[in-house]
């Protein structure tokens, strides 16, 4: 029987996907593993992790080699641990006889980079570095309120607004609540940025992508591959975040809400509009980012809605949850945990017939 291994840094945070992912895998012909990247032995690169025992319906402590299909979900961060771990699965992902679902995307600038130049161009928000302090308060001074970014990052952590008001620089920031300060000179804000940009970040404008109720909102597009290898949308919801905040992911404590309740808020004449832009815009994204970069399976697509209807493209990710879907759309739950069995399924027979003489 074949295998799939689910990968992360913390079983615990995606306990609940990896078993129902778990539960169903002998309808499929797997056997199901799940470890973390530093869990392998580096000489017999036998793993110490858990295998799903199905009579039980719970996980148990296994030894076994490396499964020749692999699930990524590992999220790093800047400890060691994290950053052993990435080193890991960018060798696992280098060797032609491990089989990964997704391949994963680049970190937010490069991505911007191959984007920006693409036929979606128009929807991409012009991008920068941040190089110092000097250039980001050159670019504060033209823009009046910046948003930054760190390169790499998922959950809108990191993420800063500043503004400039005469001679007064304030920053704001965003987990589970807003905090605010302010700068009364420039030198003690160059201090503060350059401490701040000892990660590397990226600056753009600070658009108001706010709802009516002075919320900051996104929609989220969950897309997947199915079982015959085609992108398929699983859903759509509204992100809305605290009324005045600055981010609308969950992380920071934003609620979902229905995609079609939201749209009837808007005025007729805009509503197809709008709604025919998202439906062309991510039928065409997938197929662009798997002509620039290895292949994926999964994709979270972050669309900012202006309030004169411009519709920005404001994150891609290849690892996104799956809380939006599950909760404005709940009949959606039974394909979400077979999806990644039956992507397996394919590439698995594909595999077997590449490896036929």
């Amino acid at each position: 029987m074949n295998a799939i291994g689910l990968i992360s840094l913390n079983p615990a945070v995606e306990n609940v996907y990896f078993t129902e992912i778990a539960k169903r895998s002998l309808e499929y012909g797997l056997v199901c593993y799940r470890f973390t990247p530093t869990n392998m032995n580096p000489f017999t690169h036998k793993i110490s992790g858990e295998k799903f025992d199905h009579q039980r319906q719970v996980w148990a402590d296994s030894e076994f080699p490396l499964p020749p299909i692999l699930y990524d979900r590992c999220f790093y961060g800047d400890s060691p641990v994290s950053k052993a771990s990435s080193a890991i699965m960018k060798w696992l992902k280098s060797r032609e006889d491990l089989c990964f679902l997704g391949c994963g995307l680049p970190n937010k600038w490069e991505l911007y980079e191959k984007l920006s130049s693409s036929p979606l161009a128009p929807y991409i928000l012009r991008t920068f570095q941040a190089n110092g302090p000097k250039e980001v308060l050159s670019y504060l001074k033209k823009q009046k309120n910046i948003l930054l970014k760190p390169v790499s990052g998922s959950g809108g952590r990191g993420i800063v607004r500043i503004t400039k008001e005469k001679e007064k620089i304030s920053v704001s920031m965003e987990q589970q609540q807003l905090v605010k300060s302010s700068f009364s000179s420039e030198d003690r804000a160059v201090q503060w940025i350059g401490k701040l940009l000892s990660r590397d970040y990226l600056m753009q404008p600070f658009l108001p992508l706010i709802d009516q109720k002075d919320r900051p909102f996104d929609v989220r597009v969950f897309l997947q591959k199915d079982s015959n290898g085609a992108w398929v949308e699983r859903g759509r919801g509204i992100r809305a975040g605290k009324p005045q905040g600055i981010l609308s992911n969950l992380s920071a404590g934003a609620q979902t809400e229905d995609y079609q309740h939201w749209l009837k808020t808007l005025p007729p004449k805009d509503r197809h509009i709008v709604n025919e832009e998202i439906d062309d815009m991510t039928k065409k994204l997938p197929h662009l980012l798997e002509e620039m970069f290895p292949p994926l399976f999964e994709l979270g697509i972050d669309i900012g809605i202006a309030k004169d209807r411009s519709i920005w493209i404001l994150d891609v990710n290849s690892k996104p949850g799956h809380k939006v879907v599950l909760e404005t759309n709940p009949d959606a739950k039974e394909i979400l945990y077979a999806a990644p069995l039956e992507y397996a399924g394919l590439l698995s027979t594909k595999r077997e017939r590449e490896a036929k003489p």
